[in-house]
């Protein structure tokens, strides 16, 4: 399974040619695709406030329809909060959302990984990645 992070999917959005290429790559070979509540609050947002907020609003939509969508759940909170604590002792610190994102994937299964090219995940020790 894949687990689809924002940057992918506002790629996809855009009309990015890689970002087709690799989500048909992986529909083609039967990878289910999820993503998180999180990209899908960081989706919803940059289209709420675009200049043609119901266009895009409508779009994301209707990309959003087209995936399984996993909640931050207890134990990703719990998941999180180990996060954070690494990469602060480390002074290695990435955002919340991503670090929320993160935890959803570590959390959810070790069968599942990042699709994403955001290199700072690679501070996050156990989370599974697939660059595209």
């Amino acid at each position: 399974m894949a687990i689809l992070d924002t940057n992918i999917l506002v790629s996809l959005l855009k009309g990015d040619s890689d970002a087709k290429s690799k989500i048909n790559a992986l529909r083609s070979s039967g990878t289910d695709l999820l993503t998180t509540t999180v990209t899908a609050y960081e989706l919803l947002k940059g289209a709420a406030i675009s200049s043609r907020s119901i266009e895009n609003l409508e779009r994301v939509w209707d990309l959003l329809s087209t995936v399984d969508t996993l909640e931050i759940s207890l134990e990703a909170c719990e998941e999180a909060s180990k996060i954070y604590s690494e990469l602060r002792a480390r002074g290695t610190m990435i955002g919340e959302f991503d670090i929320l994102i993160a935890a959803i994937v570590k959390s959810t299964s070790d069968e599942h990984s990042l699709v994403t090219r955001d290199e700072h995940f690679k501070n996050i020790k156990g989370l599974k990645m697939e660059k595209w």
